[in-house]
């Protein structure tokens, strides 16, 4: 049998005693230790998604959500035309390809455009995707509207051209005027997937690149922008705006851009929409 000695046995219950005075102020104070309260005042509130229209990373193309153009182009100035089959999914979402043309088609190249269906006034504008390089190419993130000729034409622009990605250019035009913004870059938009967006509010467009604010348009022009517009992501060739784009290299055909997401919401509110899913932001 166990025996303790009489100065451990006199130790020992000294520490029952200890204990039970211990748990008379646990019960008698239920604040939680210091660590606990802070960790509990830092856990995150609960996200409010009421604002968001859609967060789509494209693990299907809806076509209840998008148009996808099919058999016709914007017109001389451009070398591709619209297919549906340059459309596809992939392991990074959405994959838009610009290639050669098959055979007996009036345009040389082939690419895709999506759209949706519904027309929005002012809201927010995001998409998280990689751009490809390429002289004569260009990658568009934009809104547009045109209903009744230039007079009636409102459009947002978010672009890239492939000659250089480490530059994005902003612009909007309004009843036909337009006004542009070059923003350079951190980073070259080709080597890896970054968020770009854009806010259309009734007195301002505010424009982001990974949840920052890079440029800011405000003025008369900016008020007049009060036609509904329809929310578009294509890739596209020129070469009779090479001034611009520089010139076609057919040899580095096909061109691809890659979508890993899209959304729109009703207004920005401080956190980005398509960020991937290990970031502590609002994701889908």
């Amino acid at each position: 049998m166990f025996r303790l000695s009489r100065p451990i046995a006199i130790a020992a219950v000294g520490a029952l005693m200890l204990g039970a005075v211990a748990a008379l102020v646990l019960i008698a104070d239920p604040t939680p230790p210091a660590q606990s309260a802070i960790s509990a005042a830092r856990a995150p509130a609960r996200h409010d998604f009421s604002h968001i229209n859609f967060i789509d990373r494209f693990d299907t193309l809806d076509a209840a959500r998008w148009a996808a153009s099919d058999g016709w182009s914007n017109g001389d100035w451009v070398e591709n035309d619209w297919r549906r089959e340059q459309l596809s999914l992939s392991p990074q979402g959405l994959a838009i390809t610009l290639a050669p043309s098959l055979g007996g088609r009036d345009k040389p190249y082939s690419s895709g455009e999506i759209a949706t269906h519904q027309a929005y006034l002012y809201g927010y504008f995001e998409a998280r995707m990689r751009v490809p390089r390429g002289d004569g190419v260009v990658t568009g993130l934009f809104t547009f509207t045109r209903p009744e000729g230039r007079a009636s034409w409102h459009e947002i622009d978010m672009e890239f051209v492939g000659s250089d990605t480490r530059v994005l250019e902003l612009a909007y035009h309004v009843e036909g005027r337009s006004k542009k913004h070059l923003v350079n870059l951190p980073f070259d938009a080709a080597d890896a997937m970054h968020t770009y967006a854009f806010e259309w509010r009734p007195d301002a467009i505010r424009f982001f690149v990974d949840n920052q604010l890079v440029h800011e348009a405000r003025g008369a022009r900016v008020e007049r922008m009060t036609s509904e517009q329809r929310f578009f992501v294509n890739l596209w060739n020129t070469e009779s705006l090479h001034r611009w784009t520089g010139r076609i290299r057919p040899r580095e055909a096909p061109w691809t851009l890659h979508v890993a997401c899209v959304a729109q919401a009703r207004e920005y509110r401080s956190a980005s929409l398509c960020a991937p899913p290990t970031a502590d932001v609002l994701v889908n």
